[in-house]
């Protein structure tokens, strides 16, 4: 308002780095230099034109900066940006920039001035700044891919590709010529889109993929969707299975395949399975945590509101004793006090009694925390030793589809052989090969003729051949099944861990806090009693304790 100025407060005044709004212009910045930012995490605003920057850096701490001035430098490349995700104004007029790059991740963009440096290419740019679907000012006067064409031809070009802009290099764009620029520019437009649209169900799918990923370590079925595949194409082993199976030469009535899809099947419908039981176990997980959570806390506030009731009556009771230290006394509250100094010995008293009960409530009320933490710990393990079971459980069933898998490999295999060894080496003899059309499975297939026809040839080879992918795929889901066992575990112990070093941390401090709070009661009736004379310091005190602080 007008006439009056904020003040600013304490922490403000003593620590500069709290503000939002930082200029350092006209001061030869190099580099370098830019490292002293290190501490201004709230920065919100940032100025640093004029200087002689050369590299962006040392800025992505710097996460809640929208306003980025970086003009009149000598950048060479964009870089060092990566993590301003909440920028909306980036300025980086008259540098020596001749490429956009390094701003995929500022999304907010809204207003961006690249004017006076070298980009040439405007196809390149058009295209690149697409991306960024908040854009709304936009300014690239000065450089080469705008001096250097018809301004006609410059404007149409942008305003066909960046429709939204409101401003093209500091001035109103009309929508009427945004029009004729899309119209103009339709049919190279048509392929942008299309690009457009691969590239956004690009982005989906690695969002979906992400936030599936995210969802199945909650509740510690990591990359188990994908498992099966993982298991089919482990080892060398499982190739050469593969060449048998897809050439369709020795096995042409398709056991193979009719094989793989049973395997496949049931073992997608068991990990199916054990997705929801997981999920049944991260439910009962959160339930004991929450109950958990809601008695500690219904505990801490009871004993709380007793430990407010003791400090508040003690206050009731200074108050009368030591009047001037609670506001503006009157000449008679001061005189009575100044008469009776007996009051301030027997409040005295009181203090310790108060301080001693405090210290009391709270190593009950440690005591019952143990208590209630203790209980959580065993629930909580109790419902991990359940979880491990489940995993055991379903990997067992998995160990059991594996092995079924393996007896049809040895049986098929078997047949195959002793039908190879009827029917001669010819190996294009009731053939049924479905990608010969392309000749790349012919020409793939004849360089390893000799070894195929080596294997079927041994019956010890070829049993190998199946025996030694089978355990491949063993030991993976030996070494999957011990993962999801482990993380089960560390995830218990480090939530136990974690409420205990919560609760000790919550005692340390309460202790600290009554014995603060007792302390400076002590000093004021010390001041009260030693100073004989009428003359009293001023010490500052606040009746609002730290327990009814923090209520």
């Amino acid at each position: 308002k007008k006439g009056k100025k904020r003040k600013l407060n304490s922490r403000e005044e003593d620590n500069p780095r709290s503000c939002a709004l930082l200029g350092h212009y006209y001061n030869y910045v190099e580099s370098f230099g830019i490292c002293v930012l290190v501490g201004f995490d709230r920065l919100t605003k940032l100025q640093l034109d004029n200087n002689n920057i050369t590299k962006i850096e040392n800025l992505n701490h710097l996460c809640n900066l929208v306003w980025l001035d970086l003009s009149f430098n000598k950048i060479k490349k964009i870089e060092g940006l990566n993590e301003l995700t909440k920028l909306e104004d980036l300025t980086l007029r008259c540098n020596s920039i001749e490429t956009l790059e390094g701003m995929d991740s500022l999304k907010q963009l809204k207003c961006f001035s690249i004017g006076k440096n070298k980009l040439e290419n405007l196809d390149d740019i058009a295209k690149y700044l697409r991306k960024f679907k908040n854009l709304r000012m936009l300014s690239l006067a000065g450089n080469p891919c705008h001096t250097k064409i018809q301004l006609q031809i410059y404007e149409a070009k942008v305003l066909a590709h960046l429709s939204k802009l409101k401003y093209l290099d500091y001035r109103l764009v009309d929508a009427k010529a945004v029009q004729n620029a899309k119209a103009e520019h339709r049919e190279h437009l048509v392929q942008v889109e299309e690009q457009d649209k691969k590239e956004e169900e690009r982005q989906r799918e690695e969002y979906h993929a992400a936030r599936e990923q995210t969802d199945s370590a909650s509740y510690n079925c990591t990359g188990m969707k994908g498992l099966i595949n993982e298991l089919l194409n482990e080892g060398t082993e499982a190739k050469q299975i593969q060449a048998f199976r897809e050439s369709g030469v020795y096995d042409d009535s398709g056991r193979l395949k009719e094989s793989l899809n049973k395997y496949r099947e049931a073992f997608e419908e068991r990990v199916h399975e054990f997705i929801g039981k997981m999920q049944e176990h991260k439910k009962l997980k959160e339930e004991e945590y929450r109950d958990f959570s809601d008695t500690l806390a219904a505990a801490k506030e009871e004993v709380d509101d007793e430990s407010k009731a003791l400090i508040k009556e003690f206050e009731s009771q200074k108050k009368l004793v030591m009047p001037r230290h609670d506001g503006h006394p009157t000449e008679a509250e001061i005189k009575r006090t100044e008469e009776d100094p007996s009051g301030v010995e027997a409040l005295r008293d009181k203090l310790k009694t108060l301080k001693e009960a405090l210290l009391e409530k709270e190593t009950d009320q440690q005591e019952a925390y143990e208590a209630v933490i203790s209980e959580f710990e065993t629930n909580y393990t109790g419902l991990q030793e359940e979880t491990i079971e489940t995993i055991g459980e379903c990997f067992k069933k998995l160990q059991e589809c594996e092995k079924e898998y393996r007896d049809d490999l040895e049986a098929i295999f078997e047949d195959i052989r002793v039908k190879h060894q009827l029917q001669g080496s010819d190996i294009n003899q009731g053939g049924n090969n479905q990608t010969d059309r392309d000749g790349e499975w012919e020409q793939d297939l004849n360089t390893k003729r000799t070894q195929l026809e080596s294997i079927l040839e041994n019956k010890e080879e070829l049993d190998k051949l199946v025996e030694d992918s089978h355990q491949t795929r063993q030991q993976k889901l030996y070494a999957k099944e011990e993962k999801l066992g482990d993380n089960e575990k560390n995830n218990c112990l480090q939530i136990i861990e974690l409420e205990k070093e919560k609760e000790h941390q919550r005692n340390r401090a309460r202790v600290c806090e009554i014995y603060m709070y007792c302390n400076l009661i002590e000093k004021l009736i010390h001041q009260e009693l030693d100073d004989g004379d009428g003359n009293y310091r001023e010490v500052e005190f606040t009746n609002t304790s730290a327990f009814q602080a923090e209520g």
